[in-house]
């Protein structure tokens, strides 16, 4: 390892007077709130080279290129080099002038930056010290705005503004001033309005540090005809509306003949109906009812820049669509009536993609170290009712070599013990499909509907289970930070028939959970998500997440067989076409913190997860499928799938674990290592545990004041491969904290070993 790190030393290639940037650092004396230290980093240019584990690699690489021209070495530094940062004065002087400049620019004018170089053998850190001036705040903002039907509009926005008084001088807010009130006149059908007519004009006092600011919305200035030089001032012209014409299935290329159909169009917020010219061709693949939702451009409105991002956005939310364009002329268009109102024609044209493909997969699987392999065949059709509706259908099937208790012959001697085959069906509607009018709330939330349904067959080594599934569900995006979810039907059902060598295993389990684990039984219930997310794709800025999903089963059914008397089985429950439906409600919540460095490409996230399930009445035991676990890629990472808990269950056993309530947090720093290679150090913490005390799992039940107690701690190290839209990943974590043990015992530190690390390998990050 010692030759290894001498090896990889690139100071014996640095010259006599050659120094490498090993780090910047920047201190504010007596920092105010209006300085961020983030900004002025961003400033800190050229970054040092970059290090791993202490060791230039990339570095090494460019001076091992420049050392022997061989093909290899050429192809490392290609790939893998980078050019040495080296410590040049003048570089040093003008970071500290642009963070002068900067000061300035937020209002603390004849500010003075230092810098000092603090050596390290051949590297060497920078070190700057600002001195910040005293701010200048604005004492008055007047606003001299000579078109008066401009000034109506902006004085309606008035209280959007970020200019305000007493505010400290910003050139940068400012600047996104202009932006504000350029969009606001841009939505009000100024569509030749630009940020470039509007001007500041400041006026400072040195003895009071003060700022009065005039705020201007300049006419546009034409030349007067016959007096060269000379100009005078008109109003901005307002554009409005008059014809849309949409052509669904254009072809540039063909010169096809169009049938003219007029459609109306009602909008949510106005009871008045608008008329479009649709052109279509003989196919018709798109009906104008499937644009309903999706076009917000209002023919006799106002031109306005953001309906026409929100046709845009609405249109590609349709697989049917391949591209569009939406464009604007004046052609034989004039001035109608009086004043400044002029007409503006738009054309939206679309270009539609395949109406049917098919897909076809082969994915290797490992679940917790069970290897496998799966297929699937997709077909899809994206126009099946000429409104943009999707229909999929999946035919999938899979082996895997699953781990398995023995108590069975069956499978055995073979690769893979388990087989898996079935069909998933999906059809996907760009609007709230409801038999009623819901036009008003498709055109002011534009949701979406999933009709799903499904068939499994499974066959494993000890039972063999069909699954099948129906579910109806929609979701709607009410801002741009919160969305709804909401499936009134779920239906799931589940037959399973074990062996005879585990039927009789399961006549004498004691735990009924798991008696009823294997057995048919049925979901019949009612979904609901609220999901906030704040994050802004656009900047890498601190954002939360934040889920909540609650779940009831068997209420409606249960209530109708109480209603109408009617008679239980002898075990004292109800059925439902002959099977026993579940009973319970379930919630969970999930929470995450995503923190991002100043570099921008380091992170540090945050996650909590709570969650219970109640079974009552016509169940003894939460379902399977709804209890929670822990252990896995994507949680308690110490643990392989399920095996960890519940509470501090000490006993091993065959059948996977599963709880009633849930506790979690997990803390993860992730940072990039070479291009997409990324890196990570996590600490999971958590468990699962039951609500009622239970012979099977003794030490498993919640309880107010032990269940810290029991809490389960791993710690690891992941490795990802980030294609962007596409993520693999491994994740080697090793239990630090275990309530499997004696209370004693619990902490493992002592115990640790290289053996001891559980791989997990994922697809995406795991939170």
């Amino acid at each position: 390892m010692f030759s290894l790190l001498q090896g990889c030393s690139i100071k014996k290639y640095l010259g006599k007077d050659d120094y490498l940037i090993r780090k910047y650092n920047v201190k504010v004396e007596n920092k105010p709130a209006g300085i961020d230290i983030s900004d002025l980093r961003t400033f800190f240019k050229p970054r040092p080279n970059k290090k791993f584990l202490g060791i230039y690699f990339k570095l090494n690489a460019y001076y091992k290129a420049q050392k022997k021209q061989s093909k290899f070495n050429k192809w490392r530094n290609k790939n893998f080099g980078e050019y040495p940062v080296i410590y040049d004065e003048g570089d040093a002087s003008r970071i500290a002038f642009k963070m002068e400049k900067y000061l300035d620019n937020v209002g603390f004018f004849k500010s003075s930056v230092t810098y000092d170089v603090e050596y390290n053998k051949k590297t060497l850190k920078l070190n700057y010290t600002v001195k910040p001036g005293t701010p200048y705040h604005i004492s008055k903002i007047t606003y001299e705005i000579p078109d008066t039907l401009i000034r109506h509009f902006f004085n309606n926005n008035l209280d959007a503004t970020l200019i305000k008084k007493a505010d400290i001088y910003n050139a940068y807010t400012f600047d996104d001033e202009r932006d504000r009130i350029t969009k606001d006149l841009r939505d009000e059908g100024y569509y030749f309005f630009n940020r470039n007519y509007i001007q500041f004009i400041v006026d400072s006092s040195f003895l009071n540090h003060s700022m009065k600011v005039t705020l201007r919305i300049n006419n546009i200035k034409v030349p007067v005809e016959g007096k060269p030089g000379k100009f005078t001032e008109i109003n901005h012209k307002r554009y409005f509306i008059d014809h849309v014409t949409v052509i669904p299935d254009f072809k540039p290329n063909d010169s096809l003949a169009f049938d003219t159909v007029l459609h109306n169009i009602r909008f949510w917020n106005d009871s008045k109906k608008y008329t479009y010219i649709f052109l279509l061709d003989k196919k018709r693949r798109l009906k104008p009812k499937a644009f309903n939702t999706a076009i917000k451009i209002k023919p006799g409105m106002p031109y306005s820049a953001s309906s026409v991002q929100m046709t845009y956005r609405h249109l590609f939310n349709y697989s049917i669509i391949r591209t569009a364009n939406i464009s604007f002329d004046t052609t034989g268009t004039g001035k109608k009536e009086s004043g400044n109102h002029y007409n503006l024609n738009s054309r939206i044209q679309m270009q539609t993609a395949k109406v049917n493909s098919i897909q076809l997969e082969a994915i290797g699987t490992n679940s917790s170290g069970d290897l496998g392999i799966r297929g699937n065949v997709i077909y899809s059709n994206h126009n099946i009712f000429k409104k943009g509706e999707v229909f999929s259908i999946n035919f999938k099937g899979g082996f895997e070599a699953q781990t398995a208790p023995a108590i069975t012959e069956q499978g055995s001697g073979k690769l893979f013990n388990t087989f898996e085959a079935g069909i998933n069906g999906n059809i996907y509607f760009p609007w709230f499909f409801f038999p009623g009018r819901l036009n008003k709330f498709n055109q002011h939330y534009n949701p979406v509907t999933n009709l799903n349904f499904g068939y499994s067959y499974q066959n494993r080594p000890y039972y063999s289970r069909n699954i099948t599934s129906l579910s109806l569900g929609y979701s709607w995006q009410q801002n741009k930070e919160i969305r709804h979810i909401v499936s009134p039907v779920t239906i799931n059902y589940v037959n399973i028939t074990p062996t005879p060598e585990f039927d009789s295993i399961l006549e004498n389990e004691p735990n009924p959970r798991i008696r009823e684990q294997y057995s048919d039984h049925m979901i019949l219930g009612l979904n609901y998500s609220f999901i906030f997310n704040n994050q802004n794709l656009k900047y890498l800025n601190h954002f939360n997440y934040f889920r909540l999903d609650f779940e009831s089963s068997g209420n409606l059914l249960y209530a109708l067989n109480t209603l109408f008397n009617s008679p239980k089985t002898p075990g004292g429950y109800y059925e439902f076409t002959g099977v026993r439906y579940a009973q319970y409600l379930r919630a969970n919540l999930d929470y995450r913190h995503y923190f991002y460095f100043a570099n921008k490409t380091n992170s540090l996230v945050f996650r909590f997860l709570l969650g219970a399930a109640i079974p009552y009445l016509n169940s003894t035991e939460i379902t399977f499928e709804k209890g929670f676990y822990a252990g896995g890629a994507n949680d308690m990472r110490g643990w392989k799938f399920r095996t960890l808990g519940p509470g501090g269950y000490q006993g091993k056993g065959d059948y996977e674990r599963i709880g009633e309530i849930q506790i979690e947090g997990n803390i993860e720093y992730r940072f990039p290592i070479y291009n997409i290679l990324k890196g990570a150090f996590f600490t999971d913490i958590g468990n699962i545990w039951n609500m009622r005390e239970s012979a099977t799992y003794p030490e498993g039940t919640f309880y107010w004041d032990t269940w810290y107690r029991q809490l389960a701690m791993d710690m690891g190290f992941g490795l990802r491969l980030d294609f962007n839209f596409f993520v693999f990943r491994v994740d080697a974590a090793i239990p630090v904290r275990n309530p499997a043990y004696p209370q004693d015992e619990r902490w493992r530190f002592n115990y640790l070993q290289f053996g001891g690390f559980v791989f997990n390998f994922g697809i995406g990050y795991p939170f």
